[in-house]
């Protein structure tokens, strides 16, 4: 008896594209874990902010899915081990002899030579789950409930295994199954995103973090990498699930899948069962037309339009990043499709879609051999679905590939307006795996901010001393006289830098030079008073302090200075988000009033 042939092996399709993409995530994610450690190019003054902290706990959301997927790829050429973790996890053992075990072995036997069958006697969450033993080699687990239902419900139990051998039939179970962490991820995920994306997000947003608003482009694209990194595999997972009901109901008949379906409510289905198993609802529309030729369609349509859901969140969530980063909408826009652009003719996913529905009509028949030699061949397949299905992967090509496509800004640079926060580190890239992304670069070196008063009239009530009266020393901060910010820096930054200076210790050599043990930079001798100015360059940011500064007597007999500083800290950083370079600018300036009293 032959079994309508499957649709194409989306699942597989996606590990070798997860593949051919893991060198490069795994270079990528090395550098980022490095920057995000402190061991990279980030500057102090950029890893301590909370934008910086919180930038670490979103990249531990969207680091988790790449570990996950490289787990799966690793247990792809390891079917033995996975299978005695999997037994070892679930307490799986050779059935006893007796009923209904031997039933149920014989059942298999008849259906699937070869495949094996393993109980487990405690865990009863599940009903029957497949898994690989081996290159070729399939295992069927099977727990408290399934057992149950053979003795009540026969024919449902045989309806349950004939899925289990759908799976089995097309080789899904080395890459889903029981013990998969393809299907761990898409369990997990969601709790992962919850507690490192969202919650961080949301108490930086609430602490009042100057830093903050320039994490919001940011905080949209590790939204947005919720429904990317499970659309793909959730489609590929209903494929392989309703193709499984298919099989089952080719053996026993629609109805009987859907008597099945409205009868079972499985314990391991919880809330998150629509990511690795299609809704009800939908499987019963599916069994009711099995045949049919919409049936077919669908099971072939599920991972393109689910690449096509993933390039529409993508361009969207890439024009309100750059909205959020003050870039007018047009542009905006403007720089999404072209992303979207790059995404579909750069990338291989459409490419390698359209090539596996060209060809899949030709190797339908063969594939179930592979699998299952000795089970019943596969069924001839109209290329009409297939035909259809491939309209989308080839309309969004040639509309890629067209000579009006969008042509704006594709690597363009931009610079922010000024900033008055603490500058935050660039945006993780969308796509860490995109070939064509700009790599980050030392940007110039940053200018001085205008509109900064000179120390001698930037506070009322200096002293009428003479500035070159000072005698040389040294000395220590006796107390901060007043600390106010200038263009709108925000207070809290301007108070960190001030309980700074409060513990200085200061000395003024023979030739007019003033330091300090803080980290300030020198301030030496010039016309019209004290200047000073530090550079500070890595790869992707460059900060520049200067200070101009006032010293004299704070009275005509007494040993205590009066020291004015007017000190500017402006930052630029060479960011990447989706694959397009702008520079973000920062700047920080305050007046700072100090009294300097001889250290003894």
């Amino acid at each position: 008896m032959r079994r309508p042939p499957g649709p194409p092996p989306w699942l597989w399709l996606l590990v070798g594209l997860y593949l051919s993409q893991l060198p490069g995530t795994v270079t990528w994610w090395t550098a980022q874990v490095e920057d995000l450690l402190g061991l990279g190019a980030y500057p102090e003054q950029v890893a301590g902010t909370g934008g910086f902290r919180a930038l670490l706990a979103l990249s531990v959301a969207q680091l988790a899915p790449t570990a996950f997927l490289l787990a799966g790829i690793l247990a792809l050429p390891l079917p033995r081990l996975r299978c005695r973790f999997t037994e070892w996890r679930h307490g799986l053992r050779r059935p006893l002899p007796g009923e209904p075990f031997a039933e149920i072995q014989r059942f298999l036997a008849e259906r699937a030579p070869g495949v094996e069958l393993r109980v487990s006697p405690t865990r009863s969450e599940l009903t029957a789950r497949v898994y690989p033993a081996g290159p070729r080699a399939t295992r069927i687990a099977a727990f408290v409930p399934l057992t149950v239902l053979w003795r009540r419900d026969r024919a449902a139990a045989e309806t349950l295994l004939l899925h289990e051998l759908g799976h089995h039939r097309n080789g899904e179970q080395h890459v889903a199954g029981l013990g998969s962490p393809f299907v761990a991820l898409l369990r997990s995920w969601p709790y992962v995103f919850a507690l490192c994306g969202l919650l961080p997000a949301v108490l930086l947003l609430v602490s009042g973090e100057p830093s903050a608003h320039l994490m919001f482009a940011q905080v949209v694209l590790v939204v947005l990498r919720v429904p990317e990194v499970l659309l793909l595999p959730v489609g590929a997972l209903w494929s392989a699930e309703l193709a499984a009901d298919r099989h089952a109901a080719a053996a026993r008949g629609g109805a009987e899948v859907l008597r099945v379906l409205d009868a079972m409510d499985e314990a391991d289905t919880g809330r998150l069962a629509a990511l690795h198993h299609p809704p009800a609802r939908l499987r019963r529309w599916f069994a009711h037309r099995a045949g049919h030729p919409s049936a077919q369609l669908l099971l072939v349509s599920l991972l393109p339009l689910a690449l096509l859901a993933d390039l529409l969140l993508t361009t969207a969530g890439a024009t309100v990043a750059y909205r959020l980063l003050d870039v007018p909408w047009g542009r905006a826009a403007g720089r999404a499709l072209s992303l979207a652009d790059h995404q579909v003719t750069g990338g291989p996913e459409w490419w390698a879609v359209l090539a596996v529905l060209a060809v899949w009509p030709l190797l339908a028949p063969l594939w179930p051999r592979f699998w299952a030699p000795h089970g019943h061949p596969g069924g001839t397949l109209s290329p009409g679905p297939y035909a259809t299905a491939a309209l989308v992967p080839a309309l969004v090509l040639a509309v890629g590939l067209a000579p009006w496509r969008t042509t704006a800004d594709p690597v363009a640079k931009t610079t922010s307006p000024t900033s008055t926060a603490s500058p935050v580190p660039p945006v993780l890239p969308l796509d860490p795996t995109a070939t064509a992304c700009p790599t980050p670069s030392p940007p110039a070196a940053p200018a001085r901010p205008t509109g900064l008063p000179a120390p001698a009239t930037a506070v009322e009530g200096l002293p009428s001393t003479d500035p070159a009266a000072v005698p040389p020393g040294t000395y220590r901060t006796a107390r901060v006289v007043s600390a106010e910010p200038l263009l709108g820096t925000p207070r809290p930054l301007v108070d960190d830098v001030a309980d700074r200076l409060a513990a200085a210790h200061w000395t003024l050599t023979a030739d007019g030079t003033l330091t300090e043990d803080t980290g300030e930079p020198p301030l030496r001798r010039r016309t019209g008073g004290l200047q000073g100015e530090k550079h500070t360059t890595t790869e992707v940011s460059a900060t520049t302090v200067r200070t101009d500064a006032d010293l004299r007597p704070a009275a005509p007999d007494g040993p205590d200075l009066r020291l004015v500083l007017v000190r500017a800290a402006v930052g630029v950083n060479h960011a990447v988000i989706a694959c397009r370079a702008f520079d973000a600018t920062t700047t920080t300036a305050a007046v700072f009033v100090l009294d300097l009293s001889p250290t003894p």
